[in-house]
């Protein structure tokens, strides 16, 4: 039995199956139908809601239920343009100033996704990529850098997972080499080639969604 309120136990659960990609853009439903998911009545369930639609996961729609919104295209473009600067702000930092990279908990993220692609577990698989990526970032010690990580992190979880299982592609695990190749060029100290790495993700991952038509 959970100690925690109800509201955070309803939240927390719409939000897996958020994240999950159970519940996927387009999808409607009631707060009678998560209620009776969960056992509890609607007044935890209707508060756990409000919470996701201001997170913009959500939108509540008048007398018809719960809608599950996607990600604007430009937002999603301007957040990975911004992560990746961060990215490469903090691999600069790191060479010039020395700041000390955690390589075994790179090492572990990055074991943890190499085990989800092999089990085809799409959301361990990214959301260990970009917590590999956020080594770098808690690197250099800016907590402002890692709260907008943190602020982000999810929506575009949400954004990736559910792309993959609504638009299918035949490369979904494709990243797994490249992390691979950062995370060497990281253990070898050679941050610019690590960057160079990074961004050829970021080409390839932009070529993706242009060719299944996301475009700005």
């Amino acid at each position: 039995m959970t100690d925690l309120p109800l509201v955070e136990v309803a939240y927390r659960s719409i939000r897996k199956r958020l994240l999950d990609g159970e519940l996927l853009p387009g999808a409607v439903f009631t707060e009678s139908d998560l209620a009776a998911r969960l056992g509890m009545s609607r007044t935890p369930v209707r508060s756990a809601v409000a919470l996701l639609e201001k997170e913009g996961f959500v939108q509540t729609l008048y007398k018809r239920g719960i809608l599950v919104k996607g990600i604007d295209v430009k937002d999603l473009y301007d957040i990975f343009d911004l992560l990746f600067a961060l990215y490469s702000h903090a691999l600069d930092a790191i060479g010039e100033f020395g700041y000390e990279l955690d390589l075994a908990k790179a090492r572990g993220h990055l074991d943890e996704l190499i085990a989800a692609s092999e089990d085809k577990r799409y959301r361990d698989y990214y959301e260990n990529g970009f917590l590999f990526m956020f080594t770098l970032l808690e690197a250099v010690r800016n907590r402002y850098m890692t709260d907008i990580f943190r602020l982000h992190k999810d929506k575009l979880l949400f954004f990736v997972v559910t792309y993959r299982l609504m638009e299918g592609g035949n490369r979904p695990y494709t990243g797994r080499r490249l992390y691979e190749a950062i995370y060497e060029k990281l253990r070898e100290g050679k941050y610019q080639e690590a960057k160079e790495a990074i961004f050829k993700q970021k080409r390839m991952m932009r070529e993706d969604m242009l060719r299944h038509g996301y475009s700005t």
